[in-house]
């Protein structure tokens, strides 16, 4: 009787202290003034309330006072994104080297920078019915292979399609897996719309089957009450050859888009002449113009999957895809990350699109990322960025 006295009373004791760590911990974690604390409750915050169908997250466990000053400081950064404007003046070529290629192989790489010379070559040389037709011809698919093919930046090259001007490559940093296209020529990309817009959106697995395209992305954010929208109806202005075809957004949003000109510009909609621009979409935030970082941190959105566009000044056109929610594969990244690794790879312009569970890369049919979505297939989108392969109109 006396030892089980014993264990019942170790037993309330041992219930107690977790129960007064438990609450000591959460003490920390909302109200601690020690900057590596409140950097984590932030994002933590951010994530939950910028997630439909999480808010509760935040709203259950945190007292709205502090939420609503974490949310809040967004309005500062909003302030100084609505005064930003691409221009491209006096703007020239990444390339300084002007000289003539005198060999296609040095044509090949002034072309794709990115790549890194010495693994390229050494593929090549262990690969040669790779350049049977030259340089021009050549078509790596490393997908589902550990060939050591990487970048300048030392990121895997997972495919490389010289005829469609693609490459392929994978990015990951702490926490986040995803993938980037850089395509070499702006006049393959379009955006392109569900053949039910108003109705219901498409996946971009039917997107990449009907334009048998090269690449496809997400694009517009849509109407998505309850974190169950069908994908109809776009959210944002959207522009495509000179027309409009979404609901402009009169609020912090910014304008994105490539003109006739070939080159991305960011800037307000309702200052924009809209005739001029090829295609275009509604998001935020803005995070390179002409060349600069213009947003730092979190801009108040959290750790999510992300979805990004971006240029270098020599016209290469970037799409970067980052998985996230997935517990033991990649949670996501900052829109600051995604700023980061843009930034690496030479963007002058750069654009944070929709992302959460709407992020998703298809590359010639197949899907090669993996979203949050409920589905496998990613959800119904209401249009897509769609890469054409060279020759397609």
């Amino acid at each position: 009787m006396a030892y089980r006295k014993k264990a019942h009373r170790k037993l309330k004791y041992t219930i107690l202290i977790i129960i007064g760590c438990l609450i000591a911990s959460y003490l920390i974690f909302v109200f601690s003034p020690i900057p590596f604390v409140r950097k984590w409750r932030d994002i933590y915050i951010e994530t939950a309330m910028t997630t439909n169908s999480h808010k509760w997250l935040a709203t259950m466990f945190i007292p709205h006072s502090i939420i609503d000053e974490v949310m809040s400081r967004r309005d500062a950064e909003e302030a100084e994104q609505e005064k930003l404007e691409s221009n491209w003046d006096n703007t020239t070529s990444d390339s300084s080297d002007d000289t003539p290629d005198d060999t296609e192989k040095n044509a090949f790489f002034k072309k794709y920078p990115e790549l890194d010379s010495s693994s390229f070559n050494e593929y090549l040389s262990s690969h040669k019915y790779l350049t049977e037709s030259g340089y021009s011809g050549i078509v790596i698919d490393n997908l589902r292979s550990s060939a050591p093919l990487l970048t300048r930046e030392g990121d895997k090259i997972l495919a490389v399609d010289v005829p469609n001007n693609t490459v392929i490559i994978g990015v990951s940093g702490d926490g986040y897996v995803g993938k980037l296209a850089i395509v070499k020529n702006t006049d393959q990309v379009s955006v392109e719309t569900s053949s039910r817009i108003g109705t219901i959106g498409e996946t971009a697995g039917v997107y990449s089957k009907r334009y048998d395209a090269e690449v496809v992305i997400n694009a517009s954010a849509f109407r998505d009450a309850g974190g169950h929208g069908s994908g109809g109806l776009i959210r944002g202005a959207c522009v495509h050859n000179g027309k409009e075809t979404g609901h402009p957004e009169r609020s912090f949003w910014k304008f994105v888009g490539v003109k006739n000109d070939g080159r991305m510009y960011i800037s307000n909609y309702y200052n924009t002449d809209i005739s001029s621009y090829r295609w275009g979409l509604e998001f935020y935030p803005a995070l390179i113009v002409d060349g600069a970082n213009v947003v730092d941190g979190t801009y108040g959105m959290g750790i999510q999957p992300r979805t990004a566009i971006g240029q270098t000044r020599s016209g290469d056109f970037m799409m970067l895809i980052i998985d996230g929610r997935q517990v033991g594969y990649s949670l996501g990244c900052t829109v600051s990350d995604c700023e980061k690794i843009l930034m690496r790879y030479n963007a002058y312009q750069a654009f944070n699109l929709d992302g959460g569970s709407s992020s998703i890369m298809y590359y010639k049919g197949q899907q090669i990322t993996k979203p949050s979505s409920v589905s496998s297939l990613g959800r119904y989108l209401p249009n897509a960025l769609v890469v054409r392969k060279t020759g397609r109109s």
